[in-house]
């Protein structure tokens, strides 16, 4: 797996309220209800992306919806991502076909802190979907794998069916540059031949030195704050756990208030942030 050079942007582009028409170049049906697209801007996009940030992605006459990126289509303004049916919006993008047009905003977002966490161990924690928006970050480590420590993908998911990216786990488990663990729920010896249980227990089989490790943890709400939870366990400090989180955004810009969280805007302040920030308002059922 080779990684193209990554570069970043800190501020999304200038008419960020108008969609920019792309087209779908490759569609991909990963699993039930999930397919990866590529997607490629109609006229010249030069906007980067940080590994982390999401797309306002629009369908014609259905709605609009944020979607985390993936990764790029291989070249510069284009983009890959991974999107699985849940709502109107999620269920047209997944009925689309290879060339039709969506229409995109941004990218929006701060990302995963990538550049703070050099020389650090890493430890990537996804639970099913949740694969996608850490996904973006493996080629930024292995173009600068020598920045880093440890680095460790664990990944979870209830059934064998439900592995995304099967080809490409497969072929960056082979190298050595990033460990990559995958356990499953609802399996037995027969139908899966890798770790059977919660993606928590495979933090154990990693390897990291606490007081020296970053951790990017993102899934459904309720796993990542267990894992918070395991992670202290082990040593690892509030600050150095990093959460993407997910709710309802419509502007994406922090105006309309639909993704408040406690004091912060998702969409905003985020979308990734450090379990000391968020901690206090993750208990609260009204937010």
């Amino acid at each position: 797996m080779k990684a193209k050079e990554c570069q970043f942007v800190a501020e999304p582009p200038d008419s960020i309220l108008l969609p920019k028409a792309f087209i779908i170049e490759k569609k991909v049906i990963e699993c039930s209800r999930v397919v990866s697209l590529w997607i490629a801007p109609l006229e010249k996009n030069e906007c980067a992306f940080k590994p982390g940030q999401f797309l306002m992605v629009y369908v014609f006459g259905v709605g609009e919806a944020a979607i985390s990126l993936a990764g790029n289509g291989g070249d510069q303004g284009k983009y890959f991502l991974t999107v699985r049916a849940v709502g109107s919006v999620t269920r047209a993008i997944e009925q689309a076909k290879e060339k039709d047009i969506l229409g995109i905003r941004g990218p929006f977002g701060n990302g995963w802190p990538i550049q703070e966490a050099s020389t650090k161990d890493i430890l990537l924690i996804a639970g099913g979907i949740g694969l996608p928006p850490l996904w973006s970050t493996i080629p930024f480590f292995l173009q600068n794998r020598s920045r880093y420590g440890r680095i460790s993908l664990l990944y979870g998911v209830r059934t064998p069916q439900d592995i995304l990216y099967k080809d490409k786990l497969e072929s960056l488990s082979k190298g050595k540059d990033i460990s990559v663990k995958i356990a499953v729920e609802l399996a037995t010896a027969r139908t899966w031949n890798g770790h059977i249980g919660n993606v928590l227990n495979l933090i154990s089989h990693a390897q990291f030195s606490p007081p020296s490790t970053i951790v990017f943890v993102c899934g459904p709400e309720p796993m990542m704050r267990f894992c918070a939870y395991t992670l202290l366990k082990y040593g690892i400090a509030k600050e150095h756990i990093y959460f993407s989180m997910e709710r309802n955004m419509r502007c994406a810009i922090g105006s309309c208030g639909h993704c408040q969280f406690g004091p912060l805007f998702l969409c905003k302040n985020g979308p990734v942030f450090s379990y000391q920030t968020i901690e206090p308002f993750l208990n609260i059922a009204e937010i």
